[in-house]
């Protein structure tokens, strides 16, 4: 827990996770970020995703019947561990939908995303993302 500030006291406030497609996509590649994610904070947070992400799973499983089947398991398994928001299906940019939702629920977003990184570093927005060479998961700015 030495990537993340905060006090060690109880803190009721529950930790919310937004996933981005990139991210979610790790599970086709057999990796459980979710594990990874409450190992690396000791706790389980809510997780979220949004409707835009649900849309561009989709998209991506409408491309190849092989890759369809992957993206119907990992839709499965979303379904049963997060909380589904179309709250920002109006915003037709995932980034800026994550974005914004982010920054009005205190969330964190969880990416592979470099741009997307950087934008969430420049507006103090805490970030998750896959370290590829220990495959670990990388925490920043998150308070727990």
């Amino acid at each position: 827990m030495g990537c993340c500030r905060g006090d060690s006291g109880v803190n009721d406030r529950r930790v919310k996770i937004l996933l981005d497609t990139n991210f979610i996509m790790l599970l086709a590649e057999g990796i459980d970020f979710f594990s990874l994610i409450e190992e690396e904070l000791g706790l389980k947070p809510t997780y979220i995703v949004l409707g835009n992400v649900i849309e561009e799973l989709l998209n991506i499983g409408r491309l190849n019947p092989y890759v369809a089947r992957r993206i119907d398991f990992i839709l499965g398994i979303i379904r049963k561990k997060c909380l589904i928001d179309n709250s920002k299906i109006n915003i037709k940019d995932t980034d800026e939908a994550l974005i914004e939702y982010a920054l009005s629920s205190k969330a964190a977003v969880a990416t592979n995303d470099r741009e997307l990184r950087r934008k969430l570093r420049e507006l103090g927005i805490p970030e998750i993302y896959l370290r590829e060479e220990s495959r670990r998961v990388g925490i920043e700015g998150l308070v727990v």
